[in-house]
């Protein structure tokens, strides 16, 4: 088979959707190396059959290779936790060829860094999006109505960008789904209403619901059209906390198609199992693009072969590399290693069956791990 991979050694990629990692002063157990290679959340599945994935038995192999220790998950802990945890955390990044990180603060699944730690302690460059929700949430104890909400919303958004933030992310998928339509603004008043008194009585602020969920998205959409960012959309898989049948990007149609949005660039992302749908939506409408972050590293296989169905529809100047990694740099290093591995796999197999030339494809992967979202993201002049 052509082999491809040696063509972007010297390409540092573009993680266009990335997590900060948790302060580096720790030292990591079994269970805390296994969480971000699973979905689960349950104790026992992570305890009991983490280990025995696919996925995580090559990770462990990628990560004993770096340390140069056995491929067991007594090795790789133990030579991991006598390493200096600064220095190992950018070895592994840099190791990953990633240039540029535009992360999402907003979760980490765990005591994560803050921005200024973060980019105080992480040598690569380093961007950031808005993560919509949880940002307005923070908008609701100061708010008098669902209207003045939504306002404050759309100023944050504008402040946040002008500091420097590049897109918006929002995970509707889990607090709603994405069958969006047009919302009710009497139910998104009252359910506001008892949002509000919630935060009054001191209690949790959780944002969930169609009414108001859907009519943030539609307010978020229409700003990140008039600000020229990137609206970036939870889909598939990535959250166990989701109705899963509920996160199909189908739903969004409106996004594409209504006339208020046709500036608004919107990034499906991991899309697995609907990167096909992802794909197809890509291919018919000028401003959607796609990744399928979290898919390669944690479907093993399969995750290849999702990259590969993808590009049956989706032209190859809509597929954005990212890893959705968080928590530790190993998930940065394991995520990078197999999504290089599966582009050249399956560009690779284009070429063998005469679907590219090799130039062509060569070019393809370079679009992939870096010029899409370089343009995407307004990161070079155009």
């Amino acid at each position: 088979m052509t082999s491809l991979l040696q063509e972007w050694d010297d390409l540092p990629a573009v993680d266009h959707h990335c997590h900060p990692l948790l302060h580096l002063n720790t030292k990591l157990t079994a269970i805390d190396l296994r969480r971000p290679f699973t979905e689960a959340i349950d104790d026992n599945v992570i305890r009991e059959h983490t280990q025995h994935s696919v996925a995580y038995r090559r990770a462990l192999r990628i990560l004993a290779a770096e340390l140069g220790c056995d491929p067991t998950e007594e090795d790789v802990l133990g030579s991991r936790n006598e390493v200096d945890p600064v220095e190992y955390a950018n070895r592994l990044l840099k190791k990953s060829r990633t240039g540029l990180m535009i992360l999402d603060h907003g979760y980490a699944g765990g005591e994560a860094m803050s921005p200024a730690e973060h980019s105080a302690t992480i040598e690569t460059p380093q961007l950031h999006v808005v993560r919509l929700e949880t940002a307005a949430e923070g908008l609701v104890a100061s708010s008098e109505s669902v209207t003045d909400w939504l306002d404050a919303a759309r100023s944050m958004l504008r402040d946040a960008v002008d500091g420097g933030a590049v897109g918006v992310k929002t995970i509707a998928a889990y607090r709603a789904g994405l069958q969006l339509l047009e919302p009710d603004p009497s139910r998104a008043a009252a359910d506001f209403k008892i949002l509000r008194a919630r935060a009054a009585a001191g209690e949790t602020v959780r944002l969930l619901g169609e009414p108001l969920c859907h009519t943030l998205l539609v307010a978020a959409a229409e700003e990140c059209s008039r600000l020229g960012v990137p609206l970036q959309v939870h889909c598939g898989l990535g959250d166990p906390d989701e109705d899963l049948a509920l996160a199909n990007p189908l739903g969004l149609r409106r996004l594409f198609v209504e006339p208020r949005f046709a500036n608004l660039k919107v990034v499906l992302l991991h899309c697995y199992p609907f990167h096909r749908e992802a794909a197809y939506l890509s291919s018919v409408f000028p401003n959607v693009y796609m990744d399928l972050s979290l898919a390669i590293h944690l479907a093993g296989q399969d995750g290849a072969r999702a990259l590969e169905e993808a590009l049956g529809l989706c032209p190859t100047s809509k597929l954005l590399y990212a890893t959705d990694a968080s928590r530790f740099a190993e998930v940065y290093l394991v995520a990078a290693v197999l999504y290089r591995e599966a582009l050249a796999g399956a560009l690779g197999r284009l070429v063998d069956s005469d679907w590219l030339t090799r130039a062509e494809a060569v070019e393809a992967g370079r679009q992939v791990l870096s010029g899409n979202a370089e343009r995407t993201y307004q990161l070079i002049a155009p």
